[in-house]
């Protein structure tokens, strides 16, 4: 157990913003070994820019240095041609003139990634590529301001670094992943320009100009020089506020040490048609990544449309962002960057070892707001591609990070393709980030609805004609639409995690119903289609602003109605009723077809629901519809062609297809982590039963709050067989209820098994930020005591003291969240008030967790990265028994949804 020598070393923390326990100042858990530090200290209290504060450099002596060496400090440049250091003219350049490294100007080096960098001069300018060489402010940055660092006499071939928003190529990436970075160290460099590859070079007057070079004229060459921090002007950036280095290694029972997040959407920048503003990192810095939204959202945010749908706010929001953020970020802003890096370093340090990161696009919402505006109507919208774009966006994060930090690995933000990387990296103290997909269309499996069809989804071939058609096949030739095909490449890319049905239904089965309106009439248009008229006319409305009020689309409560003031004569709902009688064009595309979920009533010996008291969500139907002799959709059950339901909760009655079914082996047989989160409440029944039905059992997972619905049935056999039911992140309290009501269900389904066999609990949680989901709202109740005060410590100290694996690790300080610009003005946020209004602010749900609960529940919290990994392995387990004994299929696993037996006496509300 913890004495008080750990009060001391929360004191030496607070006093010189550093804590460790080895020789090399690292902080390491029980069974590890000493290493490199996990982060190091930048001297404002904010531990974690990356550079390196311990470097015995000697001030204004060049020294022999890698490409990588010069991240965020200060230097002057000496430009070996005339020898002598650069400093500013009259004329708004640089001439080579001063003799010493104190004489010359000092420009802070904030690298752009490994190996590029923004030189930030003493007025607050960036060196610009021109001949003469000039100088401009982060308002206007351009590729001109990027300048590439190159040893003299370096002959290595670098990858460069994924391009953002394209897809990438599997040999490209590939290349990039086994790259051995020789990290070699040179005095003298050459600086090229990213915009048109000239050369930094200084005319016969000694003027800073750029040249190309050529076999007669090498590219000059130039050496930087260690000046003061203090001698540079401050480069604008976000900070994460802590003070301390966070824990590395592994418990001394040989586990990783800390919290899983298995559904987030770092990438999703540019999807959803770009209408998402800001982005978690930029190469110009945080004015440029979380800047003025205006461009994309409008003045005062009268162009975010999706935003005011989903929150039911049309009144705008202010855009500004950095540094004063009045509106955004915030746990309701969801169409606002969320994880801007610093933020996502916050919680690093407070213990978050796995962050998935599913790639995400849904195409029906792409399509329409690609449109509104004329913001992008080339865009192409097809969700794999998008999925595959975000990949690239991913490694230029990691390389952006391992650039603040020093060198390529060096940051701690990792990718990882397998459980061992995972833990290697955790073990070095750093974030395994993993690679997971959440699209509609998965593998480009859209369906397309027949109003003639006879087959029941259990039957269906996808053959056209008469029946229901998809876009992809089953087939296995090597053709682009193929599963398999499409299986494989996004596997060479590296994702690991897959959710299989997303907002709407696709050729696998139905989506779990968790949203009313909106999503169901994008079921019609992604299923068919809406007939393009209507869709003008529905695009033109909300063009033209006339929107009232709108009932809050996240919210199942019925009472309210969505209202639209009209246009053009026509009321939302007359558009909508116009979709079944448009002449010639006949749109195929179908509301959703549902049933009655599961219940005490209608289902014997029912258990319940996890995280709920119901399955679905209750349905409207569409304003303008009128009464109805009977329901439209296939079997007589209600929706299909007209969104016509019972006023009880309802679930999709597409389940699963032949073609989901060999999807599902396939995934299986591909050994990725399957998540189950979006599918038909009785799909999920279904694939239990493929996956129980494999040696050893092939294990499911729950990620972000079992949109849809999970039984608590269903929760006993995923725990059983080694899965994990991760919820949507919400606050403390509100967690640890949620981790009490699992342990329970957990407890019961392992009773009968052997300590030694039953699996690890561990707790973690999905935020799904950036993903349309809102994030934590503060604590409804706050008793006395038990408010989030800054700052406060994390890893020792109450309840941490209590667990063992804790033990030897010294605490990190969280400061109150801000952002500060280097003119004093900002924005401070507190847990207590503003919810998580960023992703930093994950640190204090721990903090909430250790005021509300006790030390079992933080180790189950702290237990959920090694519950990630052990389930990782377990589906490469049963991966590879498939591959060597087939998949087995149990008999009946194929069946029809039911059906209703009367006409219903009760409807829903219009």
């Amino acid at each position: 157990m913890r004495t008080n020598v750990v009060l001391v070393s929360i004191l030496i923390a607070a006093l010189v913003g550093f804590t460790g326990c080895s020789d090399d100042g690292t902080v390491n858990l029980p069974g590890s070994a000493g290493g490199g530090s996990a982060g190091n200290p930048d001297g404002d209290g904010d531990s974690g820019d990356g550079s390196d504060e311990k470097d015995e450099e000697v001030v204004g002596a060049p020294v022999t240095r890698n490409r990588y060496a010069l991240n965020n400090q200060c230097f002057a440049i000496r430009a070996n041609e005339r020898q002598a250091y650069l400093v500013r003219n009259d004329e708004g350049g640089y001439h080579a003139t001063a003799a010493t490294a104190q004489a010359g100007e000092p420009f802070f080096m904030k690298p752009a990634t490994l190996g590029q960098y923004l030189l930030f001069d003493s007025e607050s300018r960036l060196l610009s590529a021109a001949a003469p060489a000039g100088a401009n402010t982060l308002d206007t940055p351009t590729d001109a301001n990027i300048w590439s660092v190159l040893g003299v006499g370096d002959t290595v071939i670098y990858p460069a670094t994924p391009p953002l928003w394209r897809e990438p190529a599997i040999a490209e990436l590939n290349q990039y992943r086994e790259f051995d970075d020789p990290q070699a160290g040179y005095e003298a460099f050459t600086l090229t320009a990213d915009s048109d590859e000239t050369n930094l070079a200084v005319d016969t007057n000694g003027r800073l100009t750029t040249a190309t070079a050529s076999p007669s004229a090498p590219a000059q060459s130039f050496t930087f020089a260690k000046r003061e921090a203090s001698d540079c002007a401050e480069f604008p950036e976000a900070q994460s506020n802590t003070i301390g280095e966070t824990f590395k290694g592994t418990t001394a029972d040989g586990r990783v040490l800390g919290m899983a997040d298995v559904h987030v959407h770092i990438s999703a920048t540019e999807f959803l048609g770009g209408a998402e503003w800001g982005a978690p990192f930029s190469r110009f810095g945080v004015t440029d990544a979380m800047g003025d939204g205006a461009e994309r959202h409008g003045p005062n945010g009268s162009l975010d449309v999706l935003g005011a749908f989903y929150v039911g706010d049309f009144d705008g929001h202010d855009t500004v962002g950095w540094p004063t953020f009045k509106d955004w970020p915030s746990a309701t802003a969801l169409t606002h960057e969320a994880i801007y890096w610093k933020w996502l370093e916050r919680a690093w340090k407070a213990g978050l070892r796995i962050a998935v990161n599913d790639l995400v696009e849904n195409q029906t919402l792409c399509e329409l707001l690609r449109n509104l505006n004329g913001a992008n109507p080339l865009r192409n919208c097809n969700s794999m591609i998008s999925a595959k774009r975000q990949i690239n966006t991913m490694y230029a994060m990691q390389d952006y990070i391992d650039a603040q930090y020093g060198g390529r690995g060096e940051g701690w933000f990792q990718i990882v393709l397998d459980p061992q990387q995972a833990r290697d990296v955790i073990e070095d103290g750093k974030l395994a980030v993993v690679l997971g997909i959440e699209i509609s269309n998965l593998f480009d499996c859209k369906l397309n609805y027949s109003p003639l069809r006879t087959q029941e989804p259990f039957e269906e071939t996808g053959e056209g004609g008469l029946e229901n058609s998809y876009d992809c096949a089953m087939t296995d030739t090597g053709a682009d639409n193929e599963i398999s095909t499409q299986l494989s490449q996004i596997k060479e890319l590296g994702v690991r995690q897959i959710i299989t049905v997303h907002e709407f239904d696709n050729a696998f089965g139905g989506n779990g119903l968790f949203n009313d309106l909106l999503l169901n009439v994008g079921n019609r248009e992604n299923t068919g289609g809406l007939p393009s008229d209507d869709l003008a006319a529905i695009t033109a409305f909300i063009n033209s602003g006339a929107i009232s009020q709108l009932q809050d689309p996240t919210s199942n409560n019925q009472d309210g109605v969505i209202n639209l003031q009209p246009f053009g004569g026509l009321s939302l709902g007359d558009y909508l009723t116009g979709l079944f009688s448009n002449p010639p064009e006949r749109p195929t595309g179908e509301f959703w077809t549902t049933y009655d979920c599961p219940d005490d009533a209608n289902t014997a010996d029912f258990k319940g629901y996890l995280f709920s008291d119901h399955g679905g969500i209750i349905l409207q139907t569409i304003p303008g519809i009128g009464p109805l002799a009977s329901f439209t959709g296939q079997g007589g059950r209600p929706g299909g062609t007209v969104p016509f339901y019972p006023d009880t909760y309802q679930c999709n009655a597409r389940w699963l297809t032949p073609i989901g079914q060999y999807a599902f082996e396939q995934i299986m047989r591909a050994g990725m982590i399957f998540d189950f989160d979006h599918m038909e409440l009785e799909m999920k029944n279904q694939l239990l039963e493929l996956a129980e039905a494999q040696t050893p059992v092939y294990p499911l997972v729950s990620t972000h709050g079992t949109f849809g619905g999970i039984t608590n049935d269903q929760a006993e056999r995923v725990l059983r067989g080694g899965g994990f039911i991760y919820p949507s992140m919400d606050n403390g309290q509100d967690m640890l209820a949620k981790m009490e009501e699992l342990r329970v269900i957990y407890d019961a389904a392992t009773a009968d098994m052997a300590d030694s066999d039953k699996p690890l609990y561990g707790f973690g949680f999905g935020t799904d930020t950036n993903g349309l989901s809102k994030q934590a709202a503060p604590r409804a109740t706050i008793e006395s005591g038990r408010e989030v005060r800054y700052p406060y410590t994390l890893f020792s100290g109450k309840v941490f003291d209590e667990i063992d694996d804790f033990d030897n690790i010294a605490g990190v300080v969280f400061e109150q969240p801000r952002t500060r610009a280097p003119d004093g003005n900002g924005r401070t946020w507190s847990l207590d008030i503003d919810g998580s209004a960023h992703y930093g602010m994950l640190s204090g749900m721990v903090e909430e967790v250790r005021q509300e609960g006790n030390a079992e529940q933080m180790r189950n919290l702290f237990d959920s990265a090694e519950h990630f990994l052990r389930t990782w392995e377990r589906s490469l387990e049963s991966s590879a028994a498939i591959n060597t004994n087939g998949f087995k299929i149990p008999e009946g696993v194929l069946r029809a949804a039911p059906k209703p037996s009367l006409i219903p006496s009760t409807l829903a509300r219009p």
